[in-house]
């Protein structure tokens, strides 16, 4: 079978995969599987307005992630098809914008992620038994629901996340830095070249905040 390739331009890459809801209730439960995937998702959405750490966020390579429920009535609104038809189906919209490789990004949701994964994906037919951390079943069922992007744009194809969180403090550090050397009048403060060594100094490496390759925001979940 022919898998649908991520298109890459400079470091960043896309993936969209596209899964069908498994219909009915779920076994004990008073609800659909739609509707407990749904739960998740507002849950994890709760989180992200609220500021409150999600484990999402330890993974450094993700620029942007975007889950969605496509309904019949949504996805047929004004065809000449009725949505209320029993034999459509809802399906899991899943599209994100990363560094590096598919396959070292989703080994990373495995390694990570792998019970969030479970609980959004599981409600999803054919889910793998033994979930996102068996990862070559996990891998293979992605790829499976992979569909091809058609365009693909990347403002900044050669920063990755972690380059663009160290530059992003760097700017706040050197906004900083220019307000210490300037007096109430506008003129510059005495030892300017003091205050440069020092700014030099503690912000020439960024050892706790920027993970190398692989690595996880540590302090997103508290750790």
């Amino acid at each position: 079978m022919e898998w649908a390739r991520s298109t890459s331009i400079g470091r960043a890459t896309e993936v969209t995969l596209f899964t069908p809801i498994t219909p009915g209730l779920v076994p004990g439960e008073g609800r659909t599987y739609e509707q407990r995937l749904a739960s998740a998702l507002e849950s994890v959405q709760r989180r992200v307005l609220d500021h409150v750490p999600t484990p999402i966020g330890r993974m450094p390579t993700i620029h942007f992630a975007r889950w969605l429920i496509l309904r019949p009535a949504q996805y047929l609104q004004n065809s000449n098809v009725d949505p209320a038809n029993p034999t459509l189906r809802s399906w899991l919209f899943f599209t994100s914008n990363f560094d590096g490789d598919v396959k070292d990004y989703l080994r990373e949701f495995s390694v990570f992620l792998g019970d969030d994964v479970d609980r959004i994906w599981g409600n999803c037919e054919h889910w793998p038994e033994g979930g996102a951390r068996s990862f070559e079943t996990y891998w293979d069922y992605a790829k499976q629901h992979q569909i091809p992007t058609h365009a693909f744009y990347a403002a900044y194809p050669e920063l990755t996340v972690g380059r663009i969180r160290q530059l992003q403090r760097f700017k706040r550090a050197f906004d900083a830095f220019v307000a210490q050397t300037r007096q109430p009048d506008g003129s510059t403060v005495p030892d300017v070249a003091g205050l440069l060594d020092a700014f030099l100094a503690e912000n020439s490496v960024y050892p706790t905040d920027f993970p190398h390759e692989g690595g996880i925001y540590a302090r997103a979940e508290g750790n």
